[in-house]
């Protein structure tokens, strides 16, 4: 089953991520406008990391700007 959008948004809960943030962001919209800082970023990618078995290179986080990118990039690689 693919990763869905609510799959991230329960996993920025998870470390701790305001819900108010959290329930307010624009899927569209860069992490890092929409109150994401640049502490919380790196610890979704790391979440996202250890949680969905994904390896995030340095190239492919710069790529990461909104949670849409998230899941097409952890579907992606779970297909290859």
């Amino acid at each position: 089953m693919p990763l869905q959008l609510m799959d991230i948004c329960a996993l920025m809960d998870e470390i701790g991520i305001e819900r108010e943030i959290i329930d307010a962001i624009d899927p569209d919209a860069p992490l890092l406008t929409q109150g994401i800082d640049s502490i919380d970023f790196p610890a979704l990618a790391i979440a996202v990391e250890k949680k969905f078995g994904v390896d995030i290179s340095d190239t492919s986080a710069a790529k990461l700007r909104t949670l849409n990118d998230f899941v097409r990039f952890i579907n992606e690689k779970a297909v290859t």
